[in-house]
């Protein structure tokens, strides 16, 4: 099969791929930072188990882990802000693709690939919602165990 002729789109198209791309990689780099620092945070509240110092009737240790808590859910939500905006992005390319404007498939092929019906539940957002709800279980039964 002959290579398709490149349509007069197709370099605006690889731009909005690009920007795309960078700003996926921004968002799974802003998510790493705030999940490692919750993650710190409640692990250095098991080493202050023994220090009786308390702040706003919590001792420090449930402190610690609602800090952690808080920051998981702050990384999170601007997980899911940047997410937006990639899907955004995404859609675009994909309208181009459905209209013929440009001689790429890439988001179609990509999107049918990752997200069969059975796959949707395993998506990055999805998985970091429920570990969230099995972090925030877990330090509220820390909390009452205290």
């Amino acid at each position: 099969m002959p290579p398709k002729k490149p349509l007069p789109l197709d370099d605006t198209y690889l731009q909005i791929w690009k920007i795309e791309q960078e700003h996926s990689r921004t968002r799974w780099t802003v998510t790493t930072f705030f999940l490692s620092i919750s993650f710190a945070i409640l692990g250095l509240s098991f080493d202050a188990r023994d220090n009786p110092a308390y702040l706003w009737g919590f001792s420090l240790p449930d402190l610690q882990r609602l800090i952690g808590l808080f920051v998981y859910w702050f990384g999170y939500f601007l997980f899911a802000q940047f997410n937006r905006y990639s899907n955004f992005l995404r859609s675009r390319l994909r309208e181009m693709e459905t209209k013929k404007q440009v001689s790429f498939t890439l988001q179609s092929d990509s999107r049918d690939f990752m997200y069969p019906r059975w796959r949707s539940a395993f998506s990055a957002s999805r998985l970091l919602f429920y570990f969230g709800i099995l972090y925030t279980i877990s330090v509220v039964l820390l909390l009452r165990a205290s």
